[in-house]
């Protein structure tokens, strides 16, 4: 998997704050849009979810403040979503997952590699989370054929009853903690 300069240097991302939620930030999904302005900030204080911001750098006031954005949280996904190379050498009880809930980038800079930056981010942090906890998965809910086809670039596929490009969305995709492990190794 090889990846583009970073449109802003490490870190790249911080916690989502107040004014970041009344930005403007505006993508092409309203869902998203709504979700980032009233629900961000709320499952962050009740620990739902974690919300992580791209802002713009210093050097480009011509870009919105917010870049782009994504959630994480932790979850299980059962074995029998799974698939059988995967679960074959593990316990049998359902595997812990880091669930990548949303992933949207501001339309104004659409094009510039942010949702490739976001995506790095998450990747990096769910990397850590499973030095701290058991992480089997990284899991995303792509919200339609766009997405799906954006996260199968970098690896992700879909959890077994799940057949991308099926009319059902949003679909369920995945990835091994371990690959992204070695994608990460590989490119140090």
């Amino acid at each position: 998997m090889s990846r583009k300069p970073p449109v802003i240097p490490a870190p790249f991302t911080e916690a989502l704050t107040r004014e970041d939620a009344a930005s403007g930030f505006q993508c092409e999904h309203e869902a998203l849009n709504r979700f980032f302005r009233q629900d961000a900030g709320q499952n962050q204080r009740r620990d739902v979810s974690r919300t992580w911001v791209l802002r713009r750098p210093d050097t480009r006031l011509d870009w919105p403040r917010v870049l782009g954005y994504y959630t994480l949280a932790v979850g299980q996904v059962s074995r029998d979503e799974a698939p059988e190379a995967i679960v074959k050498r593990l316990p049998r009880y359902p595997l812990p997952a880091v669930i990548l809930g949303r992933l949207a980038r501001d339309s104004r800079v659409r094009g510039a590699g942010v949702g490739e930056q976001l995506l790095d981010d998450a990747h990096r942090r769910a990397l850590a989370i499973g030095e701290n906890a058991g992480v089997v998965l990284v899991i995303v809910d792509a919200k339609d054929a766009f997405a799906a086809r954006f996260y199968s670039r970098f690896g992700y596929r879909p959890l077994i009853g799940v057949r991308l490009g099926a009319p059902e969305w949003p679909q369920r995709l995945f990835q091994p903690l371990s690959h992204l492990r070695a994608s990460f190794e590989d490119d140090a």
